[in-house]
């Protein structure tokens, strides 16, 4: 009878082992498939499969601990879920200093899970369920566990050896992801070289020599007030576009009209800091970094961009915002960058919010009233919110007559758009009652996309409405727009350009001479336009004039995919390696400058080399 039972017992853990093995393959092929991950390489599998079989035999007896252990992997899983659909990325431990925004995005988590998510914990409730009897916790026996531990500790180690050739493994693969990510953590820093230091300061010179006398140079040198005005998810789709005969931007196309330079293929160039990265950018023209957000990584950093720059040359620098300081640590960056004053939620009288913050239109009408009350040259960075996703408007603020196919994602990403466009016009009107409209300039530009790739409903209407594929370049596509009332310039440019390009076209247009560290380039004075991009699209990709490059996300050339920015025609990916190899080189160059911190020093061997120059 002894023997029968010993017999059962080893019967009854092979039919557990089996029914978990399949768990596990449910668990990691939904995670796989759910994360883009080819069905060529869906052998990648057994990996994830392995470990998780492996932690088995290993905790064997702790059902407690499995059950810790296993939630922990799984938790871990589903966070890169989601956080792919949103990033087109995994998670990182970098990322962990960002965990305390995630109860202010909640709606948008919400937004992007799918009920299907829970199977990836079907291997802890089934295992619950076949271990619920405490006398059947001894699944193996010590001889099997150490032989099945034999067996599949090799196929872990080995294929964490071979993902250090193929890059293609740690890409995909959960497991070898997230100890690559752990490996790297103190691998990826660099300094500055003398050398680097050296051709930053010999660019920068070359494109001082170039700003003395450029196309529409002081164009606004005049003006008083410069509103640089950031508008929260405001894609280029909808800009000058009709719903069912319904102007979605009505203010904003009426701005485009006249006394405007309108760049119409300008893009986001953001990291894993959203709205914060397309601030820090804009007011930099520097990359932001993928490992964390600039702005709580680098809070200490000496920084001298838009803020610093028009102080020295004459301005004040005020920010506003309708939310609260510590969201993206504004209130601690804000100074560093070279804000003099920052007004956020707390000096506003809060209405009924939108979304998690001030009304749009409360903001513009509370914040008019500072403006009126500057005195001299004043630059104002503004930045709005009620355009943010989920894009939950209350129903009295829904204007636009939406088909029922549109009630969704998509639909009210319009309403949004439409409604903070009013809220806009009223600021420009307000501008001009208060008497400071013909004595400003006004920039305006999108921080990010509105519908991602996360929203499989949204991006079919989003591809119905354009009548074109929706690929990243229409979704990295927002408006850049100069306002410059009294210049009679209007003017559409199609050239490339993105977020690091906005300061030296500003400054080019107030007629202050760059004289300082942009890593970007003057629109209204470059031949070629040129965008590298590191986030959705990985690190390698660009956008030019001609075309859009996308490196394959195994991060093999060859792999990689090209098509025209206009007619989304293929192009060779041979003609791309050059963009592809600049791409890389600008973006790990602006990485060391922070990292290095050594924006101050550049810009003092600069104000040195020029002065000598002049002088000469």
């Amino acid at each position: 009878m002894k023997l029968l039972h010993k017999v059962n017992f080893r019967s009854d853990t092979i039919k557990h082992a089996i029914i978990l093995i399949i768990c596990y393959l449910i668990k990691v092929n939904y995670f796989n498939f759910s994360t883009g991950m080819p069905l060529n390489k869906i052998s990648y599998s057994v990996v994830t499969v392995s470990v998780l079989f492996l932690l088995l035999t290993l905790l064997y007896k702790l059902r407690k601990w499995y059950i810790v252990v296993s939630f922990a992997v799984t938790t871990i899983m589903f966070g890169d879920l989601l956080y792919f659909r949103y990033f087109n990325d995994f998670l990182s431990v970098k990322l962990m200093n960002q965990a305390t925004f995630v109860g202010s995005v909640t709606s948008i988590i919400v937004s992007i899970f799918k009920p299907t998510d829970l199977i990836l914990f079907i291997d802890i409730i089934v295992y619950m369920v076949l271990t619920k009897n405490k006398n059947k916790l001894e699944l193996f026996a010590h001889k099997l566990s150490f032989i099945l531990t034999l067996i599949i500790l090799p196929t872990v180690i080995l294929s964490i050896s071979f993902s250090s050739i193929y890059t293609g493994i740690k890409k995909y693969e959960f497991f070898n992801y997230h100890v690559y990510d752990l490996i790297s953590l103190d691998t990826e820093n660099g300094n500055l070289t003398n050398e680097e230091k050296n051709a930053v300061v010999d660019e920068m010179r070359s494109d001082y020599r170039d700003s003395f006398s450029g196309n529409y140079f002081g164009l606004a040198a005049d003006k008083r007030n410069v509103y640089v005005v950031q508008i929260e998810s405001l894609q280029n789709a909808l800009i000058g576009k009709y719903y069912n005969g319904q102007e979605i931007t009505p203010n904003i196309n009426k701005l485009l009209k006249e006394d405007s330079i309108y760049f119409d293929h300008y893009y986001q160039m953001i990291g894993k800091g959203n709205t914060s990265d397309a601030e820090f950018t804009t007011l930099n023209s520097l990359y932001a970094i993928t490992t964390g957000n600039t702005y709580n990584v680098y809070e200490n950093n000496n920084f001298y961009g838009m803020p610093w720059i028009l102080r020295e040359n004459g301005y004040s620098a005020t920010s506003y915002h309708g939310y609260e300081a510590g969201f993206w640590n504004r209130e601690n960056i804000y100074p560093q960058e070279g804000f003099e004053l920052s007004h956020f939620e707390p000096d506003y009288i809060l209405g009924e919010k939108i979304v998690f913050g001030l009304d749009d239109h409360d903001f513009f009408e509370q914040t008019l009233p500072m403006l009126k009350n500057q005195e001299g040259k004043n630059f104002n960075f503004l930045v709005t919110l009620s355009s943010h996703k989920p894009f939950t408007l209350p129903e009295d603020k829904k204007w636009i007559q939406l088909d029922e196919a549109d009630e969704n994602f998509f639909g009210h990403y319009i309403q949004s758009v439409h409604y903070m466009d009013d809220a806009f016009g009223k600021f420009i009107e307000g501008l001009k009652e208060e008497g400071l409209y013909e004595d400003s300039i006004i920039v305006f530009y999108g921080d990010h996309f509105g519908i991602g790739m996360e929203d499989e409903v949204a991006l079919e209407r989003m591809e119905n409405f354009l009548g074109v594929p929706y690929t990243f370049e229409e979704m990295f596509n927002i408006p850049l727009v100069f306002h410059i009332p009294g210049s009679g310039v209007s003017v559409t440019k199609d050239i490339t350009g993105g977020q690091i390009d906005l300061l030296p076209t500003l400054l080019n247009l107030l007629g202050i001479e760059n004289n300082y560290l942009t890593l970007g380039q003057d629109l209204l004075n470059s031949e070629n336009g040129f965008v590298a991009t590191q986030t959705f699209m990985e690190k390698g990709s660009f956008i030019d004039d001609e075309k859009v490059f996308q490196i394959a996300r195994d991060g093999v050339f060859e792999n990689s995919t090209a098509y025209t920015r206009d007619t989304h025609e293929p192009v060779d990916i041979a003609s791309c390696r050059a963009g592809y190899e600049y791409a890389i080189k600008r973006i790990n160059l602006s990485k060391k400058i922070t990292e290095s911190d050594s924006v101050m020093d550049i810009v003092t061997e600069l104000m040195n080399k020029n002065s000598k120059y002049e002088i000469e």
